[in-house]
């Protein structure tokens, strides 16, 4: 599914990865997705912090003389010093928070009274000893306490106590407490589940403000492509990209682009009248070696019927070859503005019988011939250049010969629709792919299925289409595989 490059998968893929615009974006969420991540773990941090100073300064306060009898009793371990640090450790645990010692021998002085937390939760002290003594296992709100001394363990009834040594005696006695944060830890929640409410708001308005900004500041490399969309052969001498408050990169690129125009618009130029002047010049040698040949098949009464043929050959060839070269001098021409015709009333059915004889001695398959019935009373005239007709219209046979299997007759077909003469060409060939179709009068283009067929230059189409729209009129082409195709000239019929 993947693989298919219409795929949906594949399209969104092609978006995010494949445009400049989709890879601008993916930098710049990313970036602030890490920026929000970081501020979101800096915020912690900081809370951490301030959570933990204020349960330390609080217990403090609540600790009072606990730390000096602690190092009184290090330094006289009496009984009677004994009693009174539980007594002060019973005075000062209160059931949210509640103090202990641990003896440099690891014994353990309790506060004594019903009411303090160690009663009430015996196994309390041993797990909170338990969790200082081995790794880190506290599961919930552990990110605010990692890195300290600090340890968060669960009571059995699912309260959370902060517990850590408070104070260290000299000869190694501990001050422990421990105390429920529940509270605060629910109020620190809380807290946090707004901030993220409004970071995911942030994030968003982010995201949103940074796709506009992207089409905002890549819109002058739109505007660019879509005048360099606009660059044809025919406009490439006064083609000039301008771009309204472009950054300097984009129109630096431009400005390369302006310089590849010129050059481009300089080659073509040359280009042009390189062919002009090459098929000028060739024409006129072509047309005097045509002439001696037929000279030479009038005059050749002892010439045997194979040397009759090669010299049929050869002017059949030095005819193709010249009406090549004229098909080039018409493109040269009309590119360079210097493309002329004279518009007439024209005989077009004179014109087509006067066509299909000259082909009649090129081909070696039937040419029919349909005219309408008022050409007996009349000519049927349209407005054109008899010469450029006749050019037209032998185009299109020769076409269609070259693309039909032997045999098989050419069709030309002349009618009347209202102000408007239809000439129809139509063969029996090979057919044009729909796909080609498009592009049938596209010079050197040639369909997929013409490369195995007779050779050609890729030009007769594209002379006839522009011949044809220089007579005001024009042409279009219907066609099935395997069966043939019709082409239609549409001109403007003579008032």
């Amino acid at each position: 599914m993947d693989s298919k490059t219409g795929s949906p998968r594949h399209r969104w893929r092609q978006r995010l990865f494949g445009s400049l615009v989709g890879q601008l974006r993916l930098a710049a969420f990313t970036s602030v997705l890490l920026g929000f991540a970081a501020a979101a773990a800096f915020t912690l941090r900081i809370n951490q912090q301030g959570l933990l100073r204020q349960q330390g300064e609080a217990q403090r306060l609540a600790a009072g003389s606990l730390t000096a009898s602690l190092d009184q009793i290090g330094r006289d371990p009496s009984v009677a010093n004994a009693g009174v640090l539980r007594g002060e450790l019973a005075r000062r645990s209160v059931p949210e928070r509640f103090f202990w010692v641990q003896s440099s021998d690891g014994s353990l002085l309790l506060p004594r009274g019903a009411s303090s937390q160690a009663n009430a939760f015996p196994g309390l002290i041993a797990r909170t000893m338990a969790a200082h003594q081995g790794p880190w296992s506290g599961r919930s709100f552990s990110l605010l306490l990692i890195g300290t001394d600090h340890r968060l363990v669960k009571g059995p009834k699912g309260n959370s106590f902060l517990s850590h040594p408070l104070h260290r005696s000299p000869e190694g006695s501990r001050l422990w407490v421990a105390e429920d944060i529940s509270g605060h830890i629910a109020s620190l929640r809380t807290m946090l589940l707004g901030l993220a409410g409004a970071w995911a708001l942030c994030l968003g308005l982010t995201l949103v403000a940074i796709s506009l900004l992207t089409r905002l500041l890549l819109q002058p490399l739109r505007d660019l492509q879509h005048l360099a969309a606009g660059v044809t052969t025919e406009n490439l001498t006064i083609s000039h990209l301008t771009l309204d408050k472009a950054p300097l990169e984009v129109e630096e690129l431009a400005q390369s682009f302006h310089g590849l125009l010129h050059r481009l618009a300089l080659a073509w130029s040359q280009q042009r009248h390189f062919v002009g002047l090459v098929s000028h010049e060739l024409r006129n040698p072509l047309m005097i070696i045509g002439g001696y040949l037929r000279r030479l098949q009038r005059r050749g009464q002892n010439l045997d019927p194979e040397q009759m043929r090669a010299l049929a050959t050869t002017e059949a060839e030095t005819h193709r070859i010249t009406r090549m070269l004229n098909d080039l001098l018409d493109l040269s021409r009309s590119e360079s503005g210097q493309l002329q015709m004279v518009l007439t009333p024209v005989a077009v059915d004179e014109v087509l019988t006067t066509a299909c004889d000259l082909a009649r001695s090129q081909l070696s398959r039937p040419l029919q011939l349909t005219l309408p019935e008022e050409a007996a009373e009349g000519p049927i005239t349209a407005v054109a250049e008899t010469d450029r007709l006749q050019q037209v219209v032998l185009n299109l046979i020769e076409n269609a010969d070259k693309y039909s299997l032997p045999g098989r007759p050419i069709s030309l077909e002349l009618a009347r629709h209202d102000r408007e003469l239809c000439i129809s060409v139509r063969d029996q060939g090979i057919g044009i792919p729909p796909e080609d179709i498009p592009k049938v009068f596209d010079r050197f283009h040639r369909g997929r299925n013409a490369i195995e067929h007779e050779r050609g230059s890729g030009l007769g189409l594209s002379v006839v289409k522009l011949l044809v729209e220089a007579m005001g009129g024009s042409i279009d082409v219907e066609s099935e595989i395997a069966v043939g195709s019709r082409f239609h000239i549409h001109l403007p019929a003579a008032p």
